[in-house]
Order: C-alpha cells, then sequence, then structure tokens
C-alpha cells in the first residue's frame, strides 16, 4: 500500500471525556471541517468486530479473516472518502465518534496510517458532567438515570469505556489528558501534535469555531463551555456536584481506570460523611463482618 492521499484522525474515549473539544481544537488547527460524530463508520467497524466473535458463522461467508477485512476496508475506505468529498475535499480529516475507542483494534487494521487519539478525563469529572446533563433535562416526564443520579449505572459505563485500554493500553494510541487540555491547551496540543508528525496552527485557539449545536448534540447535552475556548473550570468540579458517597462510590467502581490513568483517590472514599443513621449501621456491620476474623483472633491472644 503506498502512502496515504488523506490523513485520517480518530477520536475516542469515554462519553463527557473531552472528545468534542479535542475534535473542534484539531479541526481549526487542520483548517479542515467539523464534522457530527462519525456513527456510520464506528458502526462499520463494531459489525467488523462483530463478524470476528462469531468466527464459526462468519466462515461460511468469508473462510479466511484477510476477506473479512478486505471487505470491510473496502466499505470504510469509501465512506470515508465519500466524507472527505462532502467536505470539501481537503488532505486531512478529523472524527469523532466515543466509541470509536471500543474498536480500536478494527480501527488500526482497517486504518493502519490513522493518528488514532483517546481522550482521557478523571472519573469523577465525568460522572459531574452526566449529573449536569440531568440537571439540563426538562423536569418533566420520567427522571431519567442521569436525572435520578444513577451513580452506579455511571460508574459502570466510564468503567466499560476504558476498559479496552487497561491494563497497559492498546500499541499507537495517543493519550490526551482533559484536564491539560483544557488548561494547557497549547502546549498539550503541540506535543500531540510532534507525536503524531501533525503540522498544527494554533493561531486561532483563543477563539475556535465550533460545529453547529444542532449537529453536536440534544440540548441536554450542550455544556456552558461549548462554543467558547478551552476553559479549566470543569477540572475538578465533581468537588462541588458530587455528594461523598457519590464520589466514594465512582472510585470504587472505576479504581482500575483511575489506577491506570493516575488519578488519586479522595477522603470521602473511606466514609462519606452525609451517611445517615441507617447507613452508618449498614455500614458498622459490613466492617465487622469483614473484619471479625482478624479481631477474633487479637482477642484471644489477649
Amino acid at each position: 500500500m503506498g502512502a496515504p492521499l488523506l490523513q485520517l484522525i480518530l477520536i475516542g474515549g469515554a462519553q463527557r471525556s473531552g472528545t468534542t473539544l479535542l475534535q473542534t481544537l484539531l479541526a481549526n488547527a487542520l483548517s479542515t471541517q467539523l464534522l457530527p460524530e462519525a456513527h456510520i463508520l464506528c458502526d462499520l467497524l463494531a459489525a467488523l468486530r462483530r463478524a470476528r466473535m462469531t468466527a464459526k458463522k462468519t466462515r461460511y461467508f468469508y473462510p479466511q479473516d484477510g476477506d473479512l477485512l478486505a471487505f470491510f476496508r473496502d466499505c470504510a475506505q469509501r465512506h470515508v472518502s465519500d466524507i472527505a468529498k462532502q467536505a470539501g475535499g481537503g488532505s486531512v480529516l478529523v472524527l469523532k465518534d466515543p466509541n470509536f475507542i471500543q474498536v480500536d483494534a478494527e480501527a488500526a487494521a482497517v486504518f493502519p496510517d490513522a493518528i488514532r487519539v483517546v481522550t482521557v478525563r478523571d472519573p469523577r469529572d465525568i460522572a459531574a458532567s452526566f449529573l449536569r446533563i440531568g440537571q439540563r433535562e426538562p423536569q418533566t416526564g420520567e427522571a431519567g438515570k442521569y436525572r435520578r443520579r444513577d451513580i452506579h449505572f455511571i460508574g459502570k459505563k466510564i468503567s466499560i469505556s476504558y476498559a479496552p485500554l487497561l491494563p497497559s493500553g492498546n500499541a499507537g494510541v495517543h493519550l490526551v489528558r482533559y484536564e491539560q487540555l483544557a488548561t494547557r491547551p497549547r502546549e498539550t496540543l503541540e506535543t500531540l501534535g510532534r507525536e503524531s508528525a501533525l503540522a498544527l496552527s494554533l493561531e486561532h485557539l483563543d477563539a475556535p469555531a465550533w460545529l453547529e449545536s444542532d449537529a453536536r448534540h440534544d440540548a441536554a447535552w450542550i455544556s456552558e463551555l461549548e462554543g467558547q475556548r478551552p476553559s479549566p473550570v470543569s477540572v475538578g468540579a465533581y468537588r462541588k456536584i458530587l455528594r461523598p458517597r457519590e464520589i466514594a462510590l465512582i472510585e470504587q467502581i472505576c479504581a482500575p481506570v483511575m489506577a491506570w490513568a493516575g488519578y488519586d483517590d479522595s477522603a470521602s472514599a473511606t466514609l462519606p460523611r452525609e451517611w445517615g443513621p441507617t447507613n452508618l449501621a449498614r455500614g458498622l456491620v459490613h466492617w465487622m463482618k469483614k473484619n471479625y476474623w482478624s479481631c477474633r483472633e487479637r482477642l484471644t491472644q489477649l
């Protein structure tokens, strides 16, 4: 295969981890068109993943994995070519879908020359961002999981999102930390540019153009920061949005992700201060069950 005519950049990560911000800044820095989430391409890659996972059936249609890959490569490259034409035929295409992280192996196989980037963010701030969606949702009708503050659901969602990268990450993936992108956008993009050999122009960094809101998300999913310059205001915002027991639960569920990404636990993870008498009693019983035998052994030695 010769050198590609089009440089493809694929951005994935957990939802609410900064994928939209990174795509926006990169598209501005590369003078390429801003596009909505690439759901069609993501679904194509997911179909390849599913076909590979059901090899007993797939072999009747494509006996060799190379034949299967060639079919999906033709479909995906045709789709990307169509996107590039609609976008004006530039030399770079920046596509984003958080679910790209789930099909990274397939993306690497179909587009071996693509630059694959994953945004990483503190799970507690991601959870806080989900709760802010619930606050922006209409307060009429049945409340969804974000409005109900279903922290267990949110925590599992975050944990599953980053699971493909644990424990050591995927080869060839560039990681961009949201905290660095929001607080030091210029330095963060310069680092990504060096690592990926991208020639970035950062002159519009303080006033980037954004995709129209109707093409980005439902209204409740659009944060107050979208449409503006990068801002650190949401870094550590979970301290004002999450309750102590919610922080503790996120840290428990997302412990492997936090350890892998280098986020420290908070002091509130030990005993949430807002526990009432019932929850305090349950916690005491749980502690006694957990430590019964060690305490009994110590008492017998007295």
